[in-house]
């Protein structure tokens, strides 16, 4: 008997390229607990570990960057996070009893206040001091909008809590979800810094996720501000050209643009779909901790799902991995491409490209930020920058400026890119309503200005002397 095979051709590299998995994850961006340089940058930040709703008459054990604790609701109404164990004889206070002003470890009856103090002693004979020598570990929480948010570090530091302008918007309904995912931090949030995964990953690679508009590679152009950046996002769908604008903070909070836009008209400074933040558990394990909004207007397809937004879920496609894995491989999302990258990626098995821009930044300047808390520096901090609402940036802008003739699109894209984004730079000293209003009237201005041919746009505050001596 013959068996025939055919013998396989080409230049195979496995051998020769074994050692890039002997490589090491890198712990100054990756480790996360307690004395780690990239724990402790991270611990000089409020951030979400809870949705409020998941606590309720018992005590609910939840782990934040590497340390378990404890969360409860005492029957005053206040929130408290202390350490797991009981500081008498360890036993977890899981499984302790939550009273007025407090809870109670079940073992012996200590009972500790929401900070930790120790409150009562009960075996103890009346005269020990213990009480006043000892106390439990706990840490300060804030209850806002259906989120717990927590501060970790020395509380010496600790920052005011940042409100931002998204925070409280009429007509903005704000619902929190959770999504837990088994990987590092650093995966889940450079994914947020990555607007060509869109391309590819959400519209190329097997279903179109979203419109077809999302299949063209974007202009990419990043803007500094003294507590983070934000990107324009940049394409051309017809005669409109259409920015969605994402907003990246350190050390890792994103809105992004609206989740179901369709660019089909002129739209102004139109605000995010999500605002989230990724906390992580541990060194392999994150949560994406969020608010989707829902405005009227913003979903003209009618493509939300109020009902799906909540623990363990959300309204649009591939965040966790509850879909059956058949699924999962045949129309991957986001879930699939951070959480597959191991549980701690290794950037030195990767080859960066000029796509990467955005991954290289954020880890550059991570790093960077890392260094300086370990050098004693303070932790760059939005609420200390702005005396009251921070502003951001995030949503979508579309304006009808057709091609010009004899002008460059690409050249084109990017001056209404540096452009828009210096139209909504220039209102940060306003707030609310009038902030909106003025970025609106320079963005309007500014696209009208194009009409009678390839031109710059007036400055906004030029707009309103020309409105006030008639010429617009």
């Amino acid at each position: 008997m013959t068996t025939e095979f055919a013998i396989p051709s080409g230049r195979f590299r496995g051998h020769e390229r074994q050692q890039v998995w002997t490589a090491e994850p890198d712990p100054e961006l990756t480790d996360v607990g307690p004395g780690t340089p990239c724990g402790e940058y991270l611990r000089r930040y409020w951030m979400p570990f809870a949705m409020t709703d998941q606590v309720g008459d018992l005590p609910l054990r939840v782990r934040v960057l590497g340390e378990d604790l404890v969360l409860f609701r005492e029957k005053g109404g206040t929130l408290g996070l202390v350490h797991l164990h009981c500081a008498h004889r360890n036993m977890s206070l899981e499984f302790g009893i939550i009273e007025e002003g407090g809870i109670r470890c079940s073992y012996h009856g200590w009972k500790y206040a929401p900070d930790g103090t120790i409150l009562e002693t009960p075996c103890e004979p009346p005269a020990s001091q213990i009480k006043t020598k000892a106390c439990l570990g706990a840490y300060p929480v804030i209850e806002f909008k259906g989120l717990a948010f927590t501060y970790m570090g020395p509380q010496e530091s600790m920052p005011p809590f940042p409100v931002f302008d998204t925070f409280d918007e009429e007509g903005d309904e704000m619902i929190p979800y959770l999504i837990n995912s088994p990987c590092n931090w650093l995966q889940v949030m450079e994914n947020a810094w990555d607007p060509f995964h869109v391309v590819y990953l959400h519209t190329k690679a097997v279903r179109t996720q979203f419109i077809d508009a999302f299949a063209e590679l974007p202009a990419i152009e990043f803007f500094e501000r003294p507590y983070g950046s934000f990107y324009t996002n940049t394409r051309r769908v017809g005669d409109i050209i259409w920015l969605r604008i994402h907003d990246k903070m350190l050390p890792s909070f994103t809105q992004n643009g609206g989740h179901f836009p369709v660019p089909d008209g002129p739209r102004y400074f139109g605000r995010c779909g999500l605002s989230r933040w990724v906390t992580p558990i541990d060194d392999t394990n994150t949560m994406v901790i969020a608010w989707r909004h829902f405005r009227e207007g913003d979903d003209p397809q009618g493509l939300t799902d109020r009902n799906e937004v909540g623990y363990g879920k959300t309204d649009f496609y591939g965040q966790g991995g509850d879909r059956p894995y058949e699924q999962r491989q045949r129309d991957p999302g986001d879930y699939d491409a951070w959480a597959s990258q191991g549980p701690k990626n290794v950037h030195a098995r990767e080859n960066l490209g000029f796509t990467d821009r955005g991954v290289a930044k954020v880890r550059r300047t991570l790093r960077a930020a890392i260094r300086a808390v370990q050098a004693g520096e303070d932790a760059a901090q939005p609420a200390l920058i702005f005396n009251g609402t921070i502003p951001t940036y995030g949503g979508d802008t579309m304006l009808r400026i057709p091609a010009q003739e004899g002008h460059d699109d690409a050249a084109l894209l990017k001056e209404v890119a540096h452009k828009v984004a210096e139209i909504y730079m220039s209102a940060d000293h306003l707030q609310g309503k009038e902030r909106a209003a003025f970025i609106r009237r320079g963005l309007e201005d500014y696209e009208a200005s194009w009409q009678g041919g390839p031109q710059m746009g007036a400055a906004p505050q030029e707009h309103d002397q020309q409105r006030q001596s008639g010429a617009l």
